[in-house]
């Protein structure tokens, strides 16, 4: 295995092996890393404790989407500043992210303690999918991300000065 590939091997494997202890209504099915390994490598302190922050995640949807019953796919997407700044957006099968439900749950999300971040920005989402629904194959991208008729940004370096800027 290629030494630059080991982040991500690292972080899946460990968010894996966590989420596969799935509860009934929600199921943590992968993640998706929105930067190559060296930003991200350059911007944690390291992969296990990122991996540390999205079980954390993952058992705050567990706990709260539990009893949710309606087949849905739900891509949670974090941004990650310095300073222990986080935002959370949602790409729903089902639902606008404007839905009672997701504002809640958002808010428990961001209040999640996160990994700690230095020099730029870190992106990733975690593939969810509530009873039973099946995962998707595309790559999350909330719809507050997409420009408008601007060039395309880079995510996050990119699209966090165009939409969160401190």
């Amino acid at each position: 295995m290629r030494p630059h590939r080991i982040l991500s091997f690292v972080l899946v494997s460990t968010v894996l092996t966590a989420s596969a202890q799935g509860a009934s209504g929600f199921k943590f099915e992968s993640t998706v890393l929105y930067q190559p390994d060296e930003p991200l490598r350059s911007r944690l302190s390291s992969a296990e404790e990122l991996a540390a922050y999205i079980k954390r995640l993952d058992a705050a949807c567990t706990t709260f989407l539990a009893s949710e019953t309606t087949p849905e796919r739900l891509d949670i997407v974090v941004g990650l500043k310095p300073k222990n700044k986080v935002r959370v957006w949602f790409v729903s099968s089902r639902r606008s992210s404007q839905d009672k439900t997701l504002l809640d749950l958002r808010k428990k999300l961001e209040a999640v303690p996160p990994c700690s971040v230095h020099g730029g920005p870190v992106a990733f989402a975690m593939r969810c999918t509530i009873a039973g629904a099946a995962p998707s194959n595309e790559v999350p991208m909330p719809e507050e991300w997409r420009p408008k008729g601007k060039e395309p940004s880079l995510v996050p370096d990119g699209v966090f000065e165009r939409i969160w800027r401190d």
